[in-house]
Order: structure tokens, then C-alpha cells, then sequence
């Protein structure tokens, strides 16, 4: 590539600050078991990758403050895409607390490394297998391709920030309120009626200790709720992963 002159520099600089803030809250490349040694190398990599595709272009800054104005706006960018991704990732953790919290597991959260705090046990188990779906169907891919064509529908050093942004966003937030409880709705329906069909056998049989048998049966349920809409999540979950890559395409037509 050769040695870079000001304006040259003055882009690839604005490519890596959209890949800092891509890569930093990204759920599946930035994880924060993954070392910062790494996570600075897929950024220098990637910046490269796509500055290579803008066949040397170049661009001029006069004033510091504006470039600095830049420098931020590009990594804002950067950082709404990795916060929609963040948002499709909550979509199996919140799911995850509502079918633990159904079946009696509320309590029993494991600490997960990446939001820093306590997670279901049921959410940790979705989001691990999202994430191994995500890579089954090539979402590293389209991530990829993402990246790359983010810089034609929104050219370096000309984002703008739009009030359609903040209703878009809060737009995906409501659909993925929405489908953590369609994924969790199989779940509570079961356990719902699990819990009359305890209660109408204590009205039957008086001497059955309600307290322990509802709990050891709704753990019960869940557990074979679970095992045999195995292929139907997986099914929910492919969809899931393939509508947050074209929601990730549409919030970039929002800038």
C-alpha cells in the first residue's frame, strides 16, 4: 500500500475508528474473554481490509475540532451496529429468565464473562447456542460484507446523525422485547397449566405437599419442554440470526 500521505491517513484513521466501535461492543467478536491483544489485531485487519477496497482515496480535514468530530461520529457509527447486536443477544437472555423464572430456576443464575453479571441458566444455554448457530449459517460472513459495504451506503466523513435513528432503535428494541417472549411463550403456556393441573390434584388430594411437588414437576416440565422443541428453537434461532444481519443492513440506511 505504501506510505500513506495526511489525507490518506486522515481516512484510514476514520475506517479504524468504525471498526473500534464495530469490534469493542460487538457480542460475538468482542467478548470479553477475548484478549485485547486480539480483539486489536481483528481491528487493524479489518480496517486494512477495507481501506483497500477505496482503491487509495483520500479526504482533507482543515480544522482539528472538525476532524475530531469526525473521529467520533465514525466510531458512533460503529458502536449503534455492535448495540443492535447487543439487543438480538438479548432477545435469548431475556427469554432465558422468563422460562427459569417459570420453572422454579430464578435463583440458580451463573455468572456470564461477557455482560459482567448474572444470567439464567436457560439464557446462557440459548446464547451459546445462538452463537454457534450464528457461525453455522456464515453470520461472520455477512458481518463481513457488512462492513465492507458500509462504507458505500455510508461514505467515511459524512455520517449524520437523524432523529429516524432514535426512532429505528427503539423500534428494534419493542421487536426484540417481542420475540424473547415468542421464544419463551411455549415455556410459560406449559408451565401455566402445569401449575392449575398442581393445584386442581391438591384440592383432590389435600395430603400431597403442594410446595414440593409443584416445583420438582414445573423443573420437570421445562427440562422436557426443552428436549423436544429442540428443533423448533434451533429453527427460531437461525430466523433470529438472519433478521438481526438485515436489521444491521437497515439501521445503516438510517445514517
Amino acid at each position: 500500500m505504501g506510505i500513506l500521505t495526511t489525507a490518506q491517513f486522515m481516512l484510514f484513521s476514520l475506517v479504524f475508528m468504525r471498526m473500534s466501535g464495530f469490534i469493542l461492543l460487538n457480542p460475538v467478536l468482542g467478548r470479553r474473554n477475548i484478549p485485547m491483544v486480539a480483539k486489536g489485531g481483528m481491528i487493524m485487519v479489518l480496517s486494512f481490509l477495507i481501506y483497500s477496497f477505496m482503491e487509495g482515496a483520500a479526504m482533507e480535514v482543515n480544522l482539528p475540532i472538525e476532524y475530531a468530530v469526525l473521529l467520533l461520529k465514525e466510531f458512533a457509527i460503529g458502536y449503534v451496529l455492535g448495540f443492535v447486536m447487543q439487543l438480538f443477544e438479548f432477545v435469548v437472555t431475556f427469554a432465558g429468565s422468563l422460562i427459569d423464572y417459570q420453572m422454579g430456576l430464578a435463583m440458580s443464575s451463573i455468572y456470564d464473562p461477557q455482560s459482567g453479571g448474572q444470567v439464567a441458566l436457560s439464557g446462557q444455554l440459548f446464547q451459546i447456542f445462538t452463537m454457534l448457530l450464528f457461525f453455522a449459517v456464515d453470520g461472520h460472513l455477512a458481518l463481513m460484507k457488512i462492513l465492507v459495504t458500509s462504507a458505500q451506503v455510508v461514505p467515511f466523513g459524512e455520517v449524520v446523525f437523524t432523529p429516524a435513528l432514535a426512532g429505528g432503535i427503539l423500534d428494534i428494541f419493542c421487536q426484540c422485547v417481542v420475540l424473547a417472549v415468542k421464544l419463551a411463550f411455549p415455556f410459560i403456556a406449559m408451565e401455566f397449566l402445569t401449575e392449575i393441573g398442581v393445584g386442581i390434584l391438591m384440592k383432590m388430594i389435600p395430603q400431597i405437599n403442594v410446595f414440593v411437588v409443584n416445583i420438582q414437576v414445573k423443573i420437570l416440565v421445562g427440562l422436557i419442554m426443552l428436549t423436544f422443541l429442540f428443533s423448533p428453537v434451533t429453527n427460531y434461532l437461525e430466523n433470529l440470526n438472519i433478521n438481526m444481519i438485515n436489521t444491521l443492513q437497515g439501521v445503516l440506511k438510517m445514517f
